[in-house]
């Protein structure tokens, strides 16, 4: 069983039904169509654009989370696609999505394999979609716990034995260089407190959302 299987089990609710703030404030940018939410969790972010009206799908390693997903889209009467699956293995169409999501998910990949989700990304958007990514930056505490910690397994990405998971911290300019060819919409770098999930604690964090 995953670490992120059982950190689903273990609660009823992992992260709540609250979309990302970005999200919120910058919805009406995007055009109709598809959206497509890779690390869905239990919905939060896909039921957000569902009663809006879009078409959702998306994907996540977890079955349980997976499983609440389609369970509230159905009692909301949301058409929203769920199915369980690792990242690295979805196919991602050309030119179909008119935004993609990856909140709080690339962090927990080596970076190669971050990089090339991300690029499948990319090219999964149509022109004038957008993109938004919140990941973990260096400035979160958990970097300097994970440098005492956890085995290094390459620049800023470390193993833990007990998850069985990786987890990479990103510098500022090394994930905006990954879209130097987009638009920015909004982009922010910062500590903030997460009082989403678990006991109150801080993370460094690069929010950003751009244009195709």
């Amino acid at each position: 069983m995953s670490a992120w299987e059982e950190a689903y089990r273990s609660v009823k609710s992992l992260w709540g039904l609250k979309p990302d703030h970005v999200l919120i404030d910058y919805g009406s940018l995007v055009p109709k169509g598809n959206v497509l939410d890779l690390g869905m969790g239990e919905g939060r972010n896909s039921f957000f654009f569902a009663k809006m009206g879009y078409e959702v799908e998306g994907f996540d390693i977890s079955q349980t989370a997976i499983e609440r997903c389609i369970k509230m889209a159905k009692n909301e009467n949301l058409k929203v696609k769920a199915e369980a699956k690792d990242l690295r293995e979805v196919d991602i169409p050309k030119g179909r999505y008119s935004l993609i999501i990856a909140a709080w998910v690339l962090n927990f990949f080596k970076k190669p394999e971050a990089e090339e989700i991300i690029r499948k990304i990319k090219e999964g958007l149509k022109r004038n979609g957008l993109v938004y990514i919140a990941i973990f930056s260096l400035d979160d505490p958990g970097y300097e716990k994970a440098k005492n910690r956890l085995e290094l397994v390459g620049e800023n990405t470390f193993y833990s034995s007990r998850r069985d998971s990786f987890i990479h911290y990103f510098k500022e300019e090394e994930f905006l260089s990954l879209f130097s060819d987009f638009k920015t919409v909004y982009h922010a770098k910062g500590t903030g407190l997460d009082l989403e999930h678990g006991e109150p604690h801080y993370h460094g964090f690069i929010d950003y959302m751009g244009q195709k």
